[in-house]
């Protein structure tokens, strides 16, 4: 590649980029990051969290027969429900969650224009390209399963 191939490259993807950023899913995600790194009773949650955390690893150690196991165990899933559940914390699971669909599907687009032996690496089955088989299915490399 030339300088000039690369700089149409690197202009194309600041405008892929301004683009993202324009988007729902981007300004949905920025909004609920601020509130899980801002909000007072979120940050207590964690920190408190944190804290069970630490604590059940340090009995943890000495295994299920140490005397506060279960009540430290008990303790860590409460906290962890209920932060799991934390109004805030929910949207902003569903904010990444939606996010990183839209990057997944981006990306599953522009590796179908360069090639289609691009792998893709995604949790999401619909931006997953089937593979022609492989040793274990006999397909790809003629060997019987």
């Amino acid at each position: 590649m030339n300088t000039l191939q690369d700089l149409t490259i690197l202009d194309q993807l600041d405008h892929l980029n301004d683009m993202i950023t324009q988007t729902e899913e981007f300004k949905r995600y920025c909004k609920y990051n601020y509130l899980m790194n801002n909000d007072s009773e979120v940050l207590e949650i964690v920190s408190e969290f944190k804290r069970l955390k630490e604590d059940f690893e340090e009995v943890q150690r000495f295994g299920k027969y140490h005397p506060d196991f279960t009540t430290k165990r008990r303790e860590v899933n409460q906290y962890k429900k209920k932060l799991d559940l934390h109004p805030v914390v929910m949207e902003y699971r569903r904010a990444e969650y939606q996010l990183q669909a839209l990057l997944d599907e981006v990306l599953f687009h522009m590796s179908e224009d360069i090639s289609e032996n691009v792998n893709i690496v995604s949790d999401n089955p619909f931006f997953t390209k089937e593979s022609s088989g492989g040793c274990s299915t006999g397909g790809g490399c003629s060997c019987a399963s």
